[in-house]
């Protein structure tokens, strides 16, 4: 069962193909001006450049990243569980001390005499209709 879900998934795809466009923006106006050719060469090794850059940089995030962040949380998601267990142990205890203490036994439930056994029987029911 993957850990991060696919809303969380495609946003955070958004967000890093934003960051990747704006660093290549940023270093092909630093650096890009010196290439000799037309604006239309321009556009395509600009279009090239960020279309590979993020290729490459998803493509090592989904090798090395995706893995890593799955298990990070995911052992999350197990020692939450495990520490809900461990409380609800410890208040599962507590109780049981505190019945014992009261002399109280929770554990059973109680024993209610029927209609027969009580003072009232059958008579009283057939007075009501």
């Amino acid at each position: 069962m993957a850990a991060l879900n696919q809303d969380t998934r495609l946003v955070m795809t958004i967000l890093f193909c934003g960051c990747l466009s704006g660093a290549n923006v940023f270093f092909y106006a630093k650096y890009g001006i010196d290439f000799p050719y037309t604006i239309l060469a321009h556009g395509v090794l600009f279009g090239l450049v960020t279309v590979g850059a993020i290729m490459i940089m998803k493509a090592v995030g989904d090798l090395f990243l995706n893995e890593r962040i799955e298990l990070f949380l995911l052992d999350r998601k197990i020692d939450a569980y495990w520490a809900r267990m461990s409380r609800d142990e410890t208040q599962r205890k507590k109780l049981i001390d505190t019945s014992k203490q009261f002399q109280t036994d929770f554990s059973r439930t109680p024993q209610f005499n029927s209609y027969q056994e009580n003072s009232v029987g059958p008579a009283f029911l057939e007075a009501l209709q």
